[in-house]
């Protein structure tokens, strides 16, 4: 009898790990659902840097750009490594890829927490962390276009608003760890809760069937003509291998402006989120107040991630205009930060900011993962994310020379305003290619004179 209830409990485990799923079905929401949580803490404690930032400079005595290069290396190779990060998640599965994050992330965390010199820091924190965090960022996200089809961009908005969520909590939290752990005792809790992060990543079964196009036209509604256009165009793509996969990407128009415009916003829009606690200090409001100012950031991005990932999930709703009305409202805020003084300003601030940063990250990820077909989709996440990380890297330390040189953030908030009105107005020439109005559609590759996507 034992021997039976053996084989029956060894057989439901077996199943949990290595049995077939089905896109769309019950475990896909279960694979969301751990993606959401393993992004909250990933980049929640991620952006979190801008509440240590004060403390690391005061205990080394470094200066504003060199300790704000150490966050914004960091940032920049969650993405950065991403080509590697996909290799991976293709070779050896996203269940593999995300645990190996999460160890990375408890290894660089916790030798963060003895170091003795900034410089270390580059290392531990900047490398190793970074580089777990973009295995993470990577298998999360690739997991979830895996598994879904039909409610890809509602999963994809899901999977955003973890990393909100993980904002709302993080910036709180992180402050009360400082005051009562001080920030070595912060990076060992810290690097505790990535035990978590490798347990849910054993959800990520990578075997999955994936619905064909002819399954999807029995199974669909006449009225979903889109969907079934979408499923037919990816599985038409060439099986492109090795660096032509990598260059193919580029003969897609609303990818190609898309990511360009991407590596604009990104350099201004983590600059607001890292100088939040050190410009609130600067008008004379206590790190306290400054670092509850996350919690409305996170509320905020929330609700955009949430909103943004419904709305594009609607044939009528043009995802490009989305994905742009996000990077004006950031542009128009962002300029007008020099004159937020009070505290209630900062908060209604913090709000727009938050709202306008969800919508950023949940319509760029759907535009994505959506306009390329299924075997280019490594590739174009890859090429995405690194162009992404170069930028968001180099944004902290130009600002931080710029406030050095000023002795004030006007003309630094004045440049990431700037940044953040170009890259909205760089798809733009979607419009002018085709003559109208473009929506996120998938290509065959060689249909792409005709990429720009039509109404």
């Amino acid at each position: 009898m034992a021997s039976v209830l053996d084989k029956s409990f060894l057989a439901r485990v077996s199943y949990v790990f290595r049995g077939r799923r089905s896109q769309d079905g019950p475990w896909s929401w279960i694979v969301c659902i751990s993606a959401a949580v393993c992004n909250a803490i990933n980049i929640g404690f991620g952006l979190s840097y801008g509440i240590l930032f004060p403390e690391l400079m005061s205990c080394f005595g470094e200066t504003i750009e060199r300790t704000a290069f150490v966050g914004s290396a960091t940032l920049g190779m969650t993405w950065f490594a991403s080509p590697l990060a996909g290799y991976f998640c293709d070779r050896f599965g996203c269940r593999i890829a995300s645990f190996l994050g999460g160890l990375l992330c408890i290894v660089g965390l916790l030798s963060t927490s003895f170091v003795q010199s900034l410089s270390y820091m580059y290392f531990t924190h900047s490398l190793v962390f970074g580089l777990g965090a973009c295995f993470l960022y990577n298998s999360g996200y690739l997991i979830v276009a895996k598994y879904f089809k039909k409610e890809l961009s509602l999963a994809t908005g899901i999977v955003c608003t973890g990393a909100s969520l993980g904002i709302i909590y993080t910036g709180p939290l992180v402050q009360v760890l400082i005051d009562s752990f001080e920030w070595r005792g912060t990076f060992r809790i810290m690097a505790a809760t990535f035990v978590l992060v490798c347990l849910l990543s054993l959800n990520f079964n990578p075997n999955v069937q994936e619905t064909s196009s002819e399954d999807k036209e029995n199974n669909d509604s006449s009225g979903d003509d889109n969907s079934q256009n979408d499923d037919s165009l990816k599985v038409s793509g060439e099986k492109d291998t090795g660096i032509t996969r990598y260059c193919n990407v580029w003969k897609n128009p609303t990818y190609a402006f898309i990511v360009i415009s991407l590596t604009f916003g990104s350099f201004g829009l983590f600059i607001p989120i890292m100088y939040l606690v050190n410009y609130s200090k600067a008008v004379g409001i206590s790190a306290q107040k400054a670092s509850r100012l996350f919690i409305f950031v996170g509320l905020a991005s929330t609700l955009g991630r949430l909103v943004s990932g419904k709305l594009c999930n609607a044939s009528r709703v043009n995802a490009v205009f989305i994905y742009q009305s996000s990077l004006l409202l950031a542009s128009i805020a962002t300029f007008l930060l020099p004159f937020v003084t009070r505290h209630w300003e900062l908060i209604l601030y913090s709000t727009v900011y938050g709202f306008s940063d969800g919508v950023f990250i949940t319509t760029n990820g759907f535009i994505v993962l959506s306009c390329v077909d299924a075997n280019r989709r490594t590739a174009a996440f890859s090429i995405n994310n690194v162009l992404y990380a170069i930028t968001a890297a180099a944004g902290g330390p130009i600002v931080g020379l710029i406030v050095e040189k000023t002795g004030n953030y006007v003309y630094a908030f004045y440049m990431t305003g700037g940044v953040l009105f170009a890259a909205f107005l760089i798809p733009m020439v979607l419009i002018v290619i085709s003559r109208k109005r473009s929506r996120v559609n998938p290509m065959d590759p060689k249909e792409t004179v005709e990429a720009v996507i039509k109404v």
